[in-house]
């Protein structure tokens, strides 16, 4: 197999993945249930909706808080017009970031070990037990692998995965995100972003040490089945638009699969884009399209922004 040669297109794929809820967003720490500790709290946890207005605290005009599934297509959106209406007539898009295609071979290299092995990192028995589910889905021996971070490893099964799901598959076009932004750009209309690249990848590869990496991914084989049974259920509750159920199964999913505390991957970032939503909102009515997860829980987005004064009302 010719690494050198798919860099490009797996690293794409691999941003697409950490922004999903069946994986990374999937992995979260298990929190503490949201409180509604006044009535304006009850929606958040009680509104069915993906899609939700923020007004009040000083904005002149409301702006819009939409979750998104990062690999669904943007054909989906002809099957929910209310949340069309207002992207179109938001004045600029907030995304979580921005694939630049130029910068794929250099963050490329945070998904390998050169001072390090799979087979250094892995028991006989488990990377006997990795080694066949590689060949199975992709047909290559883990020794052609022996050097890439088991997350590298982690999130191409993960995306087998994905390929599986027939309800994905019924929608065409750019995932959502990638969507938005495109769309902005070629109406001359703003696009902001949360993150870099570099950010997200450092997420992935960088935080947990490699024998942590090789646990999660050995956990992910041994449950693959169930995994693959909640990741269809996880789908099916985004469609019903159900963020509570989402939050839920996402922390069962999490304790299944080994992720430990990942609270990195939404509360830290979920506070971080609240030292930058207030200025972009206050600007210009926006919309913002962020993975769904990041807007459930006690530190989701919905809740931080009533903390911060603003008013969200459910829209769907």
């Amino acid at each position: 197999m010719n690494y050198k040669n798919k860099i490009t297109s797996l690293c794409i794929l691999l941003v697409a993945l950490l922004l999903s809820p069946t994986l990374s967003e999937a992995q979260k720490v298990k929190s503490k249930p949201a409180k509604a500790t006044t009535a304006q709290a009850q929606p958040v946890t009680a509104a069915k909706s993906l899609l939700w207005e923020i007004s009040g605290n000083g904005l002149k005009q409301p702006s819009y808080l939409y979750g998104t599934y990062h690999l669904l297509n943007a054909s989906y959106l002809n099957t929910v017009p209310e949340v069309m209406e207002r992207f179109m007539e938001s004045r600029g898009v907030v995304v979580e970031t921005e694939i630049d295609s130029a910068k794929m071979m250099q963050l490329g290299a945070k998904m390998v070990m050169p001072d390090n092995r799979l087979s250094n990192l892995l028991s006989k028995e488990d990377y006997a037990l990795v080694n066949e589910e590689i060949k199975a889905q992709f047909g290559f021996e883990l020794s052609m692998a022996d050097q890439m971070k088991p997350m590298t490893l982690l999130l191409m099964l993960s995306l087998k995965d994905y390929q599986r799901m027939e309800v994905l598959k019924e929608y065409t076009g750019q995932p959502l995100d990638m969507y938005f932004a495109s769309y902005n750009k070629k109406s001359k209309k703003k696009v902001s972003t949360l993150e870099t690249m570099e950010q997200q990848f450092d997420l992935l590869y960088n935080h947990h040490p490699l024998d942590k990496q090789a646990e999660q991914l050995v956990a992910y084989v041994k449950n693959k089945e169930t995994a693959m049974k909640m990741s269809d259920k996880l789908v099916q509750l985004y469609f019903d638009k159900d963020l509570a159920g989402m939050w839920k199964l996402s922390n069962d999913y999490n304790e299944l699969t080994g992720g430990g505390d990942m609270a990195y991957m939404t509360d830290d970032r979920n506070k971080d884009w609240m030292t930058k939503l207030p200025a972009i909102m206050k600007e210009q009515s926006t919309f913002i399209a962020v993975g769904a997860l990041h807007l459930p829980g006690e530190n989701g987005l919905l809740q931080l922004l009533q903390r911060a004064g603003y008013t969200v009302k459910p829209l769907q």
